[in-house]
């Protein structure tokens, strides 16, 4: 069984993400959804490597959606 940090690991990205999404282009309406439907599929992993490599997948996501202005302006 995962340990309990693992799991507010996720529950925190998970948190985040969705925050995130309420600045996502096409709408929180369609962003909550497929969030969702991303951690459920991931939902019955047991094996901790197998969580943090989902956990480096949310991380990836996330950076992703993040603006990072690239000029400094």
């Amino acid at each position: 069984m995962p340990s309990s940090q693992l799991r507010l690991d996720v529950i925190k990205i998970y948190k985040e993400l969705l925050y995130l999404g309420r600045e996502y282009p096409l709408g929180y309406n369609y962003f909550r959804p497929r969030l969702h439907k991303a951690f459920m599929a991931k939902s019955h992993l047991h094996d901790e490597d197998q969580i943090r490599k989902g956990l480096e997948q949310a991380q990836y996501v996330k950076k992703g959606t993040v603006f990072i202005p690239i000029y400094g302006v």
